[in-house]
């Protein structure tokens, strides 16, 4: 079925001021603030209580193993004996969900949450951190 001029004339003014809508919606969000930031040029300011990558501190680090009785994430922490028979915690970070009970939990404060947030990268083992390695 053919549509009529007034039709096709209709439907052409109607294109015409769908664009002419959608240019303004452009024009009128382009000189605007923008909202968003200039991430890898400029650094966030990283808030005190941030919950960032997990750092442990092997010289007080009593290896009881609350850390990994308390963590939400299972597999995130785990204990090694060492060759000195001292244990010492293994953290994935590719399992961490940063929710910080291991630190705020810990007897010695030997657990801290950092304020480093870029832990991407190409290999998986990268975020094992391994304490006995230190």
């Amino acid at each position: 079925m053919k549509k009529t001029d007034t039709e096709l004339i209709s439907d052409f003014i109607k294109g015409v001021a769908s664009t002419l809508v959608s240019i303004f919606t452009v024009l009128s969000c382009a000189f605007k603030k923008r909202a968003t930031l200039l991430y890898p040029e400029v650094r966030p300011e990283i808030p005190d209580n941030f919950r960032g990558k997990i750092e442990i501190d092997t010289e007080k680090c009593i290896g009881c193993g609350l850390c990994t009785k308390l963590c939400p994430a299972f597999g995130t922490l785990a204990l090694k004996e060492t060759k000195i028979g001292k244990k010492l915690a293994i953290v994935d970070i590719s399992r961490c969900i940063f929710c910080g009970n291991c630190a705020y939990n810990c007897p010695k404060g030997a657990i801290n949450l950092t304020k480093q947030y870029e832990l991407a990268t190409d290999a998986k083992k990268d975020l094992i951190l391994n304490t006995e390695d230190k």
